[in-house]
């Protein structure tokens, strides 16, 4: 999902399906631009999991463009970490909430994206793991386009476009 989905007027949200993650990672496949929002937040949640294995890189990372150019930690993940690795997440239902403010980004890096990583693998890691950037300091009128009869169309109790 290149970019993410406009959700509402003041927030973005963009996921990865469940994906096996053992002995490699996962991230979104774009950077999300975080400088129209005020916060973030990434939900993972664990599905079927080999029980030899842990959760055992789990973090938000900050870049200066799309590509991730000079991507940096904004939250850790060590034994003494935000995500404390001593205690991870490793069981089906398991889940981690990260989240952050514009102002916890470094300057001159507001695109945002996460990191998940199971370095063994003994088996199925399955994650789920969406992000949501939200409180835009501007509010959207059409999020995903102009609206089109019967193409593109926005519901409200105030509307029928």
């Amino acid at each position: 999902m290149a970019g993410g989905y406009q959700l509402s007027h003041d927030a973005k949200i963009s996921m990865i399906n469940t994906t096996d993650i053992g002995g490699t990672s996962a991230s979104l496949a774009t950077w999300m631009d975080m400088s129209g929002f005020e916060s973030c937040l990434v939900y993972v949640e664990v599905g079927t999991w080999d029980a030899g294995d842990d959760l055992d890189e789990c973090r938000i990372e900050a870049a200066s463009d799309s590509s991730g150019t000079g991507n940096v930690e904004v939250t850790t993940d060590s034994a003494t970490g935000n995500y404390d690795t001593d205690t991870p997440i490793d069981a089906d239902g398991d889940f981690v909430i990260l989240e952050i403010r514009n102002e916890d980004l470094p300057v001159g890096k507001p695109f945002v994206n996460f990191c998940l990583a199971e370095a063994g693998n003994t088996g199925v890691d399955n994650i789920n793991a969406f992000m949501v950037l939200y409180n835009a300091k501007e509010k959207f009128a059409e999020k995903n386009g102009a609206a089109v009869s019967g193409e593109k169309v926005y519901v409200t109790p105030h509307s029928n476009t």
